[in-house]
């Protein structure tokens, strides 16, 4: 069994973290630590619920680079439809309190 590290250190190297929150997690300073620390257990908590899912083998539905698919146990995914990307424009900053 892989550990929480191991883990964590797989899913930044196959890019499945992008750069920025993979540094915020990697982070040495203490301020940017506590929150790298709070970003990688929602992180693993995440991945881990998703290892639990699949094991269940329920059928299921799942999101890929923007394509809903259908996940029946025992065979190949479905493709169901192309998922519209959300048309919110978000702050690039904000400033908490």
């Amino acid at each position: 069994m892989e550990s929480d590290n191991e883990i964590l250190q797989s899913l930044i190297d196959n890019g499945s973290i992008g750069e920025a929150l993979s540094a915020l997690i990697l982070a040495k300073n203490e301020e940017d630590s506590l929150l790298g620390t709070i970003a990688g257990a929602a992180i693993l908590a995440t991945f881990k619920a998703n290892k639990m899912a699949m094991a269940t083998n329920i059928p299921m539905f799942i999101e890929e680079s923007g394509n809903l698919y259908y996940i029946q146990p025992g065979e190949q995914k479905k493709f169901i439809r192309k998922l519209e990307k959300p048309t919110i424009k978000l702050h690039r900053s904000f400033k908490l309190k």
